[in-house]
């Protein structure tokens, strides 16, 4: 294997079909260990065998292969890019992540869905640069190692906090790690604008096409669906609007509309996978925090409310956590 570029060292925390896509990208100028779970065996065998519309057919052989981020902790990494699922109710990232980062050297890079994932990685490692991601790709892992991209992808970056001193330097060359491995990314000033916007999606065809078991082609085949649709993007707008985003909501639901016939048919989004599979869904990140933060604020949201009860029921339910003692 030829030496990296400039010597760097990432790691990926998550190396599902993003992960991979992102560490195979990062893997033309530096050395790219992947953390696998279910994978694993397969990955450290044969590496990832992807097929890409935007940068073709390849096979990712990472660097290194590990189990867990213990495995890490004898190393030092330039970057931690972390691309698992949000899932705070269940798990600490901070303890995850902690034994692969050095402190005040390791650029934090999160890359995940959801709203207000950045505060606790800012509480936890506040001497390390941290860069917060939004990734518009549509990627899938049909087995394990096996990664199919539909399409094109881009990343919107940020630091974190907003014009945060000690990660202007590291998002600057971050910037080129990406653009280096042909990934398409923008730096932009505030991630927030952009969560919230990508929730007026997330927190009403995800979560209703959880509640309903339906893709998203159907939904729209069923107007009391879309009507629940357009009421929760509503209320998602309310909440962002009362922080300052300013949205013109009849104009990102008519987008949000077009978006999906055009580019989303018959599609099922990660939250029902997650669903089908009795995964751990992203209920809290998706729906709980923007509900929390209308609430704060005095915003009535009364179907985004009820459709976290509902998800939230549905995804207690699936990891078992319902339980009702029987009685005689």
């Amino acid at each position: 294997m030829a030496a990296p570029l400039q010597n760097l060292k990432a790691l990926i925390v998550g190396t599902g079909a993003v992960g991979c896509i992102y560490g195979w990208r990062m893997s033309q100028t530096a050395a790219v260990t992947t953390v696998c779970r279910s994978n694993y065996d397969v990955v450290r065998r044969d590496g990832f065998a992807i097929k890409s519309k935007k940068w073709g057919e390849g096979t990712f052989r990472p660097f290194s292969v590990i189990k867990n981020t213990s495995e890490a902790a004898k190393d030092e990494f330039d970057y931690v890019v972390v691309t698992m699922k949000a899932l705070p109710d269940i798990v600490d990232l901070s303890q995850i992540i902690r034994p692969a980062i050095t402190s005040g050297k390791t650029t934090i890079v999160l890359i995940q869905n959801g709203l207000g994932i950045e505060q606790p990685i800012a509480d936890a490692f506040p001497s390390n640069p941290l860069l917060s991601v939004v990734a518009y790709i549509g990627t899938s892992q049909t087995s394990a190692g096996n990664i199919v991209m539909m399409g094109d992808e881009h990343l919107l970056m940020s630091q974190y906090p907003k014009g945060d001193e000690k990660s202007a330097k590291a998002a600057e060359e971050f910037l080129e790690l990406m653009k280096a491995g042909g990934v398409t990314i923008k730096q932009i000033p505030d991630i927030n604008r952009i969560r919230w916007q990508k929730l007026i999606w997330n927190a009403s065809f995800s979560a209703v096409c959880v509640a309903t078991n339906l893709n998203t082609s159907q939904v729209l085949a069923h107007e009391p669906s879309v009507t629940l649709v357009k009421h929760i993007m509503e209320d998602v707008i309310r909440a962002a609007n009362s922080y300052g985003h300013g949205f013109d909501a009849e104009h990102e639901i008519a987008q949000m509309f077009k978006n999906t016939n055009s580019v989303a048919s018959d599609y099922r989004p990660s939250m029902l996978l997650d669903s089908d599979r009795g995964q751990p869904m992203e209920v809290e990140v998706i729906i709980g925090n923007p509900l929390r933060l209308a609430q704060k604020n005095g915003v009535s949201v009364p179907y985004l409310e009820s459709i976290y009860s509902i998800c939230s029921a549905i995804n207690a339910s699936k990891q078992g956590k319902i339980k009702v003692e029987a009685r005689i």
